[in-house]
């Protein structure tokens, strides 16, 4: 895949605050999808929405155990990303 399609891929799917949500959740940690309901207030089939959009970019991934599917980041730096994409936010006044 090209390395800009790539790259928009991964800005398509931070462009929802309940995507960047779910990263911080499991920035602390694996979470089963059941998990996240509470704790994000939505619809389970909204949230596996925003799970298949993470997973299609790469910033997740999951496993199964049981009937449970276990989800986690993809990678370690993804925190990083988000602190950094944080920093870029609060440097300008939105538009």
């Amino acid at each position: 895949m090209d390395e800009d399609l790539r790259v928009a891929m991964l800005a398509k799917a931070l462009a929802s605050p309940v995507r960047v949500r779910i990263l911080h959740v499991l920035e602390q940690g694996e979470r089963c999808g059941c998990e996240l309901v509470p704790l994000l207030e939505l619809d389970p089939s909204v949230i596996s929405r925003h799970l298949a959009v993470l997973s299609r970019a790469g910033l997740i991934t999951s496993r199964r155990k049981g009937v449970r599917i276990i989800w986690s980041l993809a990678s370690p730096e993804i925190p990083r990303l988000l602190r950094c994409l944080e920093t870029l936010s609060c440097e300008k006044e939105p538009v």
